[in-house]
């Protein structure tokens, strides 16, 4: 249960609009695309080749939205500011992150910083947005970890994932023998749960993927809860409504209502976990967060 209290009422009613400006950002980089498609004279792929344009515009915003912004104008000063926000709540986590490890959906590799522990013996990164994997392999080169950081153009369903590893590795050769066995010791979910297709039979896969005594660690956006006691019938409804906008088509089909505590807590038949420590934040607002670790029963 989260301690936190709610700000002050104007901050929380100007809090509703945040979705709004990072759809209108993401929309801003779709009409650039979808015009410069138009200025090449393929008129009609805006309807033959609409996933494809999808993905592009949704790979430029993402890197533009993930780019960390200077604290100063002055163009000496290259201190990053600290994280607030939602994003606070990830460092300390991936922190924890050990053994062989699933990054799932990576994006830019925006948290690749928190991933350089010597008790990482590998990393694995499914990221289905190809046009990302640029400034992922740049990432991981930079922050030196690009020899066991193994980019994977897949999604993170299991019938996909795993054929894509016994391409890069022996890592799934205990799998293969014994799917008990499983293979990664820690398994990280920040901002894609929301977005992934089929969430529980994705979930209840990911569960299947961790070795006994694995950790799963998340950090992920969820419906607003409004009938617990610091939740918003109102940023419920703001959610609602930025869906019928559009939200899922302009934000890489992120859902903004998914109960994933729900689904997580039921992976494994539900007692599968030896422990779950979950904690809920901005309970109040129409982006409110779920995050902790799940350990899996050995």
């Amino acid at each position: 249960m989260s301690s936190e209290s709610p700000p002050p009422l104007f901050e929380r009613m100007s809090s509703l609009l945040d979705p709004g400006r990072i759809m209108l950002w993401a929309m801003s980089h779709y009409i650039q695309v979808f015009g410069e498609t138009i200025l090449k004279g393929q008129l009609l792929a805006p309807f033959t080749q609409t996933q494809k344009l999808r993905d592009e515009a949704f790979g430029r915003f993402w890197i533009d939205f993930t780019t960390p912004r200077q604290m100063s104008s002055d163009p000496n000063n290259t201190e990053i500011p600290p994280p607030v926000g939602s994003s606070a709540l990830i460092p300390p986590l991936l922190r924890t992150a050990s053994g062989v490890v699933l990054d799932i959906g990576p994006g830019t590799g925006t948290q690749m910083p928190l991933l350089t522990s010597p008790s990482i013996t590998a990393l694995y990164g499914p990221e289905p947005c190809t046009s990302l994997h640029g400034a992922l392999r740049a990432k991981a080169e930079a922050e030196g970890i690009s020899s066991k950081y193994h980019i994977l153009s897949t999604g993170v369903a299991a019938a996909d994932l795993v054929p894509a590893l016994r391409k890069t590795s022996g890592v799934v050769d205990a799998y293969d023998a014994d799917p008990a066995a499983g293979i990664f010791d820690t398994i990280l979910c920040v901002r894609v749960l929301c977005s992934v297709p089929q969430m529980e039979k994705t979930v209840d896969e990911l569960y299947a993927m961790l070795k006994p005594g694995g950790r799963l660690l998340v950090t992920e956006h969820v419906v607003n809860s409004w009938r617990r006691a610091k939740g918003s019938f109102v940023a419920r409804v703001v959610q609602g409504v930025y869906t019928l906008l559009g939200w899922r088509w302009f934000i890489g089909d992120c859902a903004l209502d998914r109960d994933t505590e729900a689904v997580l807590r039921a992976a494994g038949g539900g007692d599968g976990w030896e422990s779950v420590e979950l904690e809920r934040s901005f309970e109040w607002s129409a982006m409110p967060y779920l995050s902790g670790v799940l350990v899996k029963r050995g």
